[in-house]
């Protein structure tokens, strides 16, 4: 899986400010949504089914040792 760079484009320091004051206007859970969407077309996941961890990899350890 590789990061698809042309799906960003630079920008100038207005159109950044212009972007920043619009996602200040939208919630935490807004722009969280927004960002896991921008991660699956930047990696090229869009329509992929949605990626589970695999938990049976994981080995928990406790603190006592």
């Amino acid at each position: 899986m590789r990061f698809d760079k042309s799906s960003f484009k630079k920008s100038s320091f207005e159109e950044a400010d212009i972007q920043k004051d619009f996602w200040k206007t939208k919630s935490y859970a807004e722009r969280l949504e927004a960002g896991v969407l921008m991660t699956k077309i930047a990696y090229g996941l869009v329509n992929q089914p949605e990626i589970r961890m695999q938990k049976d990899l994981l080995e928990i350890k406790s603190k006592r040792g």
